[in-house]
């Protein structure tokens, strides 16, 4: 049971009596008016009650004179505090120099929050705040937000509208990305040509003159729908042509996994490396940074190294300009090493796996011939894909 308000300021004392003297303590209690809270019985048939400091040493005189033994189980409250503290000056300092640092820091920036950009990072915009006078430790005393506004627009062509508002130690930053204007030059005129040879299955036609017709043998680089219309009654008309030309295509592909190739291969304590462990560590403080710990030492190869940086916050999104920055060092090898004709072969047929996956969208796949050779010192995978694809691409038509 947690003690009541006047018991934790006054400090308080359990005390406890074997069972034969239980009925005498509470009538000594009831008797001299002695007040308790927290009666609980002990396993060994006795009882505890809990009285306030002053209380308890009153009681003990009194239960000396009527022998009723007393025994102390536990002392708490504020004046057991006072005093445990008296003994650690270095808390009182702490304290003290923590409350000249919190109203220190009260007068900058702690933390930049920007909100309304879609495109842009919250990093590239703090740089360009940090450019023009706002970064975290910023004095708060002399900032003026509309010169920083005015400052970031002239400077980031990315933005088209900027708003710095303050609350408390932190700046919050409302931004609008510019948006780039219309190309003003008309659409260039395009005709579709092929961009592979085959065998012209099916048109889906939106606009433009059609060259080719189903069953046409068609090769790379020609016309398939032009936008180019010529009559004899209006003359030449240019428009862009937009058209899917299906067609049936032979794709050959073709991919060599080596037996014998050179891996990454990261050190461990067998090796006579220590496992990997946090090389460097440092405090980023209002931007600054203090580093700590540094065991960088001597590598025999080469190493990773990657990043963590970890802010300190109070929780509910409040910030807080203290962050620990720790580079990680992993230390490594580059090694020969060798693989099995069925491992080669996995590997290859995963190449043509990816390769299939990467035609374009919405090519049906009708067949495919696969030859596999061994040689001495790699595998060879030799494919032939015969598929059903839109081969229409784009070309700019130069008109006077």
């Amino acid at each position: 049971m947690i003690p009541s308000l006047s018991y934790l300021l006054l400090g308080h004392t359990t005390l406890a009596t074997p069972e034969d003297y239980a009925a005498r303590l509470l009538e000594v209690c009831r008797r001299r008016a002695i007040p308790y809270e927290n009666f609980q019985n002990l396993e060994d048939g006795g009882i505890s009650l809990r009285f306030t400091a002053g209380n308890a040493h009153r009681l003990r005189g009194i239960c000396g004179d009527y022998g009723i033994p007393l025994k102390t189980l536990s002392h708490g409250g504020l004046p057991k505090l006072l005093r445990r503290l008296l003994h650690r000056p270095g808390l009182w300092v702490g304290g003290v120099l923590g409350l000249a640092l919190y109203l220190l820091a009260a007068s900058v920036f702690w933390d930049i929050r920007i909100s309304g950009n879609t495109t842009l990072s919250d990093a590239s915009i703090r740089g360009s705040l940090a450019a023009c006078g706002l970064s975290v430790g910023t004095p708060i005393r002399g900032f003026e937000a509309d010169v920083t506004e005015n400052q970031v627009l002239l400077t980031d062509s990315r933005l088209s509208w900027l708003s710095v508002n303050r609350k408390g130690t932190v700046a919050y930053v409302e931004v609008r990305e510019a948006v780039e204007p219309p190309d003003e030059d008309p659409a260039p005129t395009r005709d579709m040509v092929a961009s592979m040879g085959g065998v012209v299955e099916y048109i889906e036609l939106e606009s433009g003159n059609v060259r080719v017709k189903a069953g046409q043998t068609v090769s790379k680089g020609e016309v398939l729908v032009s936008g180019i219309y010529e009559s004899t009654q209006t003359g030449v008309r240019v428009e862009s042509a937009k058209a899917r030309v299906f067609a049936r295509t032979v794709r050959a592909f073709s991919v060599e996994i080596p037996l014998t190739y050179e891996e990454k291969r990261y050190l461990t304590v067998t090796d006579g490396e220590k496992p990997p462990v946090a090389r460097e560590k440092s405090v980023i403080f209002f931007g600054r940074h203090i580093k700590f710990s540094n065991k960088c030492g001597n590598f025999s190869g080469f190493c990773d190294i990657m990043e963590d940086e970890k802010p300190w916050g109070f929780g509910g999104g409040v910030g807080f300009p203290i962050s620990t920055r720790t580079l990680w060092y992993l230390p490594y090898e580059i090694t020969t090493a060798t693989r099995t004709y069925p491992e080669a072969e996995e590997l290859a047929y995963f190449e043509l796996a990816r390769y299939i996956a990467a035609l374009p969208g919405g090519a049906t796949l009708l067949g495919k011939e696969v030859t596999v050779t061994h040689g001495d010192e790699s595998l060879t995978l030799t494919c032939t894909l015969t598929a059903i694809e839109d081969i229409a691409a784009e070309r700019v038509i130069e008109v006077e």
